[in-house]
Order: structure tokens, then C-alpha cells, then sequence
């Protein structure tokens, strides 16, 4: 458990802005602009339907709005089915009444106008006497107050209650759809409150978000992620060091569903009578994705609880600014009115997202297509085997792995600096599986041919480009190793023969010749290919150079060129891979080696401090 007390560290905010007064309506030009079907009153900050002259003859009218820096919400929600209008304030800030109320005159409807409004002090009373005004003009209006935020309990919320999150879009999309309905205004009133009173929503931040136009931001320690943090930066109820996603997506949901917690229990739920609807909101600073790894634990979790889920909903609804973390909105369907033809009336607004009409509920959870290899016919006879001590072998698989998982952390270093920062996080998780593999016993540990071929294939489903040619090489250098032995055998009745030095020598020369036909990176290209080239031509030439199989001392000198070869890439012009595309200012200041060079360095030297110790001297 983080220290609650944990220290925020200073950060100077990056946005595009020009004039940070100006942000607000240059954002919602730039939306009108990309929305034929949107309009824009700049001096108040509203964005309307450009038929509103229109429907407000035949339906009751919705507005919805808050402080800026909450895109898509609101006017991205405003279109056929959902909103009539959106009024926004300055970022965090209340629209004021005069906006409001000019908002509602330019909407209003003879069927009326319903208000929908998150609960934030300054909110309520800004739409409120905009409310009482526009009555006051003989205006039809009623006002729905959303408050479902469960981070903030029972104690701290008071009189105040429940903060309005994401959960509120539910509100906007259903009164939406009953109003295109032409129900009633009070019709379209009371199912808003009925879908207000069931939701529970919970938000989390990895980090704080950052202000456009402020100097100074702050940000939360490495470690530290904060629970119940609200869509203005509010703090959350808890902070607590990293998880995993599926621990950090139980946690958010049991706070939700939760119906012992007297101060935080909102929904009066049961798995086994109520069906639900489920919202995965983006704050602002998550990747597509994150989002979908978060999607998947909680629809998992939700049906490991036994909950009908009936429809899911992922991604950007309401934000707060660049905030790296997410929130969930669980919404409880009541049984007295149906929901769900209302969540699928199609909205055409920029914001929301037209999912497929299906119940998740009834799909195959496991996902995975069903492949018959029934038809797939096996070649059972194995033409010899490429016989190896297994026991060195499997030594040196590990040696190897370990080597590389333990230098993860400096090859990302490397990696973040001149490419894209996933080589090591790669290799890990590759040398991981390999590791699991050979655990399982999957990995043939008497057949060098077998086993190698069986790393390659699990190196393939890494993918990456450092994946591919890491498998092309091992698969090329299993595939030499048969060659070579084949020839040995011929017209020796002994079908095994143990692989020496020599023949392995002359295996990783075959390898790299076929590996170079698929890349043309030669040495001095800053790649792995200047610690592999001169580490198998010194090998082989040692080898080949004294009637003694010497494989210990070939490898020692060969080792030593290929650290040569990783250290002189340092500063060195790339002309392949993603450190291509970086200045070469930015390489040559940075001095560090090529991370792919390395990495084959680290592995090259796991194996070989492997054999120091198992190999006969």
C-alpha cells in the first residue's frame, strides 16, 4: 500500500494551444468544422443542431454541458437521438447562467426542454436559475441532476452527494432515444432519473492530467496509482501501488457491486436477477490498446460473478483533458422500463459509438475460433536425431534467457533513447516463453536440431522484426545442423552423431548466409548484424584453423569480437531498423549502443559464461 501522504513531483505541461483563452472555442470550431450537421454560437459557447428549427416543433429538446476539457463530452453528443445542444465552459469551469439560458432559448421546445446535469456545485446552480429564468419566460423546462460517481462515499459526500461522471452519457443516450421517441417531457424526465438512480461509476488515474495555459503541472510517483480520482483531478479516496489490470479492474468493480459497503454501496444489485450495461471510459491518456485489455478483464470478471451483461460500450465519452487512466460505469437495466432499444437507437453524433445490437452475454467467451486438424497430416518419422548432451543444452537455453530477461531494463534504456523502446520488453517476453516451454518439457533437449527448430517457432508468435530474424536465424541454423550431419552419416552405419565444434561452426556460417539474404544489413550498419557477422567468422576461423576441436577457445575469442562489435556501434550512422529515422545528432550524443546489437551480445555471452562452467576444458 502507497503511503497516502505520497509525494507529488513537479512537471511543466506540453498541449497544443495557441492562446490558452481562446483553446475552448478554436476546439469547438475545429468540431463544427469537421460536422456539417453541428452549429456554433461563439459568444456563448453552445453547440447546436443545425435542424433544431425543426425537430424542437416535434419533440422535447435536450441540453447537456459542464466545464471544457471533457471531450467528447458534451457537443460531441449532440446530433439525431441524443443532445439538441451543448453549452461549455472554460476548462473545469461552470458555463454561466447567461450561456445556459441562451442555450435553452435557442432550443426550446413547445413539448419541452430537459436539462441534464452533472452534479458539480457550480453546475447545478449555474443550470438551475437558467432553469427558473427560462420558466420565468414561459419556457417549458425540468432539470435531471446526475451524480454516480461511488468513489466519493456516503460520509464525504453529504448533502453535496455523488460527483456526475461517465455514467452520465447513459443518461444522455436514453433520454435521447425516448425523446426522438416523442414521449412526453415528463416521460423523458423520469426515465432519465430511473437511468440516473442505477449507475455506479469509478474512475482511476495513473497520473494526474495537465492544464493548457499553466506553467507548473504534477504528477504522481512511478509506483503510485490513485483510486476515485474525479474528472477535474480531484483526488481520489486511495492511493495504492500498481497491480496488475485484471487485480486494478476487480478492485474498481467490487466498489461498484459491492452491497455490504454502507458507504459506498449506490446499486442494490443481484447477479442473479439484474442484467447490466457496462462502459470502459477513456480519461483522455490511455491507448485503444490498454483500453481493450481492460475491456476483457472486466467482461471476464462481470461473468465469473454471474452477470448478464447485455451491452458493452469502450472508449473516449468522457475525458478529463490528458489523464492516463480510465473509468467504469456499471449500469443496473430496471425491469420497469427496457432499456436496451433505447441504448440501440442508432445516434449519429461524433461522440458515440454504434455497437452491434448483440447480447455479450451469449457469446463464446474463450473467443477462439474452433480449427479441426483432422485433416492435417503429420509426417511421424523424424529423419535422425542431431544428437547433443542435453543436459548442456538445456543449460545453455537458460543461461541465455536469463541473460536476456535480466538485461531488459538496459536494452529498453537503449531502445527508449534511439528507437521505438519495445526491443527489450520484446526478447523478455520471448526468452520468457522459451523459459515456460522448456519447463513444460515442449523443448526436445537430446535433439539440437529438434529443440532449436522448436525455439524458433516459439520466437515466431512474438512478432517484431528483431522476433522475425532471431527465428529465421535459429530455424536456418536447425536446418544447416541436419544438412551436416546427413553428410556425416552417409555411408555410416551409426545413425547418430554427436555435433562438435566444427560442425557447428560451419551450421552458423550456412545460418548467416541465409539470413542475409532476407535483410541486407552487413556490419557497420548499427544492427545485430555487427556482433553476429564477426563473432561467427572468428568462431569459424579458429575452429578451422587447428586440427583440435577447440570449441571453448573459439568461443572465448569470438565473444570478445562480438563485445567489440556491440561497442562500436556507439555513435555509429544507422541505415536499417527504426534508428533510422533519428537524427543523427540525437545517436551520436547519445552514445549508446544499438539495442539490437546488444541484446545479441547479452545472449552471445549468457551462453558462452554457460560453457565456461559445463564445458570439458
Amino acid at each position: 500500500m502507497a503511503s497516502s501522504n505520497e509525494e507529488l513531483h513537479s512537471r511543466r505541461p506540453k498541449h497544443f494551444v495557441n492562446d490558452p483563452n481562446k483553446i475552448v472555442i478554436e476546439s469547438l470550431r475545429g468540431l463544427c468544422l469537421s460536422y456539417p450537421s453541428l452549429r456554433f454560437i461563439e459568444k456563448e459557447k453552445i453547440v447546436y443542431r443545425a435542424d433544431v428549427d425543426d425537430i424542437r416543433k416535434k419533440q422535447v429538446t435536450l441540453i447537456s454541458g459542464g466545464g471544457a476539457g471533457h471531450e467528447p463530452a458534451h457537443a460531441a453528443f449532440v446530433g439525431p437521438n441524443l443532445l439538441s445542444a451543448a453549452v461549455s465552459g472554460n476548462i473545469f469551469a461552470s458555463p454561466s447562467t447567461s450561456q445556459i439560458l441562451a442555450a435553452i432559448r435557442r432550443v426550446q421546445s413547445p413539448h419541452g426542454t430537459l436539462l441534464i446535469v452533472k452534479n458539480y456545485t457550480g453546475d447545478c446552480l449555474n443550470f438551475g436559475l437558467a432553469a427558473e429564468r427560462a420558466k420565468a419566460e414561459g419556457i417549458k423546462v425540468e432539470i435531471v441532476i446526475v451524480g454516480d460517481d461511488v468513489g466519493v462515499g456516503r460520509k464525504q459526500g453529504g448533502l453535496v452527494g455523488r460527483r456526475g461522471l461517465a455514467g452520465t452519457i447513459f443518461v444522455h443516450k436514453v433520454a435521447g432515444a425516448m425523446a426522438a421517441k416523442k414521449a412526453s417531457l415528463e416521460e423523458v424526465k423520469n426515465a432519465a432519473l430511473l437511468i440516473a438512480e442505477n449507475i455506479g461509476t469509478i474512475g482511476v488515474a495513473f497520473d494526474r492530467c495537465t492544464i493548457p495555459g499553466t506553467t507548473q503541472g504534477t504528477s504522481l510517483s512511478d509506483d503510485v496509482i490513485e483510486l476515485g480520482m474525479g474528472i477535474h483531478g480531484e483526488p481520489g479516496f486511495q492511493k495504492i501501488s500498481l497491480p496488475s489490470s485484471n487485480e486494478l479492474v476487480k478492485k474498481m468493480l467490487d466498489t461498484i457491486i459491492d452491497t455490504q459497503d454502507a458507504d459506498r454501496s449506490f446499486l442494490n444489485i443481484n447477479p442473479e436477477k439484474d442484467k447490466i450495461a457496462l462502459l470502459i471510459n477513456n480519461l483522455g491518456g490511455v491507448s485503444a490498446l490498454e483500453l481493450g485489455v481492460v475491456l476483457h478483464d472486466a467482461f471476464n470478471y462481470l461473468v465469473k460473478k454471474n452477470f448478464y451483461v447485455k451491452r458493452v460500450y469502450v472508449g473516449h465519452y468522457m475525458a478529463s483533458l490528458n489523464m492516463p487512466g480510465v473509468s467504469l460505469s456499471i449500469l443496473k437495466l430496471p425491469k420497469n422500463l427496457d432499456v436496451v432499444p433505447l441504448l440501440d437507437v442508432k445516434a449519429e453524433t461524433p461522440g458515440w459509438i454504434n455497437h452491434f445490437k448483440v447480447d455479450v452475454s451469449n457469446l463464446d467467451t474463450s473467443l477462439d475460433e474452433k480449427i479441426s486438424h483432422s485433416n492435417i497430416k503429420e509426417n511421424q518419422e523424424k529423419p535422425f536425431v542431431v544428437n547433443v548432451n542435453p543436459q548442456l543444452f538445456e543449460s545453455a537455453i537458460k543461461a541465455a534467457c536469463d541473460a536476456l530477461i535480466q538485461a531488459e531494463p538496459e536494452i529498453t534504456k537503449y531502445d527508449t533513447i534511439v528507437g521505438d523502446g519495445d526491443c527489450g520488453t520484446t526478447l523478455k517476453y520471448g526468452a520468457t516463453d522459451v523459459l515456460t516451454a522448456l519447463k513444460k518439457g515442449q523443448i526436445v533437449t537430446n535433439d539440437l536440431s529438434e529443440g532449436l527448430m522448436k525455439i524458433s517457432n516459439i520466437l515466431e508468435t512474438r512478432g517484431g522484426t528483431i522476433g522475425f530474424l532471431y527465428c529465421l536465424f535459429i530455424h536456418a541454423i536447425s536446418n544447416s545442423l541436419r544438412y551436416f550431419v546427413a553428410a556425416k552419416l552417409e555411408g555410416n552405419k551409426n545413425d547418430q552423431i554427436t555435433v562438435d565444434g566444427k560442425c557447428f561452426g560451419a551450421s552458423l556460417q550456412s545460418a548467416l548466409s541465409t539470413l542475409q539474404t532476407y535483410t541486407p544489413a552487413k556490419e557497420g550498419d548499427r544492427t545485430m548484424m555487427d556482433v553476429i557477422i564477426p563473432f561467427i567468422k572468428k568462431f569459424a576461423d579458429i575452429l578451422y584453423s587447428t586440427n583440435d576441436d577447440n570449441t571453448l577457445l573459439a568461443f572465448k575469442d569470438a565473444i570478445e569480437v562480438a563485445r567489440i562489435g556491440a561497442e562500436s556501434t556507439k555513435g555509429m550512422r544507422p541505415k536499417l531498423g527504426r534508428s533510422a529515422y533519428i537524427a543523427d545528432n540525437i545517436i551520436k550524443e547519445a552514445q549508446v549502443p544499438d539495442p539490437g546489437a546488444w541484446a545479441a551480445y547479452v545472449i552471445l555471452n549468457g551462453i558462452y559464461d554457460d560453457f565456461k562452467l559445463n564445458l570439458p576444458k
